[in-house]
């Protein structure tokens, strides 16, 4: 029995169009924790909607959060790695917000960064864990300047398609939230990973077992086996 359960949570956890948590999913989660086992969420969305979707083991469940910028455990705040609010605020400044409308993740939800916003050198009065893009028909120049940007004040980029592009700290991942949990919860058994994009990378490489959906095309990891639905997966194997 692992230790340790980590998955991703869009495309995984919850495939595509598809956001409810099975009866059978649910009492197997409970029954796992209840047995010492942990189970955790690790994501690029915010605390604030993980925690709606998943209220059924709202206490059962460890929430890695904002790309692994925040780690949220019975409602209380384990492990943060926010951005510098100043270095927001100058990026934001500086680039064509009329088709790259900025949004920041907060500790419960994702916000716009407004005119009036950005007046405040404050910004919210509280940190910011991503800053988030929205395109609307931007150039390339005008990416390509963002970027740049981001890159002067040790920002990488977390995610990004054609209509999202996401930063947050460079030293902010999956990955390294996985290894402060880890350290915190002593776990030295088995970890079980679930993941469906080349964001879940640093989180598979700190597990024993790697698994990816079968609706995942064009992606793999080495020593990575596919499996059909991982709710059902859980269920049936552990």
């Amino acid at each position: 029995m692992p230790q340790l359960i980590l998955t991703d949570f869009d495309g995984t956890l919850f495939p595509k169009n598809k956001e409810e948590l099975s009866t059978e999913f649910i009492q197997k989660i409970i029954n796992l924790t209840n047995k010492g086992v942990y189970f955790a969420v690790n994501s690029g969305r915010p605390y604030g909607t993980l925690k709606k979707l998943l209220s059924p083991l709202l206490n059962r469940t460890v929430f890695i959060c904002n790309d692994g910028a925040q780690i949220m455990y019975k409602n209380c705040l384990l492990y943060k790695n926010p951005l510098c609010a100043i270095a927001v605020n100058e990026i934001c400044h500086k680039v064509n917000t009329e088709v790259l409308r900025p949004f920041a993740a907060l500790r419960e939800r994702n916000t716009p960064i407004t005119m009036d916003v950005m007046a405040s050198k404050k910004l919210f009065g509280e940190e910011i864990y991503k800053l988030i893009f929205v395109k609307s028909n931007p150039l390339s120049a005008d990416i390509a300047e963002l970027k740049a940007l981001a890159e002067q004040k040790d920002f990488r980029i977390c995610y990004e398609d054609n209509d999202y592009l996401e930063f947050c700290r460079k030293d902010a991942d999956k990955g390294i939230a996985t290894d402060f949990l880890k350290a915190k919860f002593g776990i030295t058994g088995e970890t079980v990973a679930f993941g469906d994009t080349k964001g879940d990378y640093a989180m598979f490489e700190r597990a024993d077992r790697v698994y990816i959906p079968s609706t995942a095309k064009d992606f793999s990891f080495i020593g990575a086996k596919t499996v059909e639905d991982v709710q059902s997966f859980i269920v049936r194997e552990f």
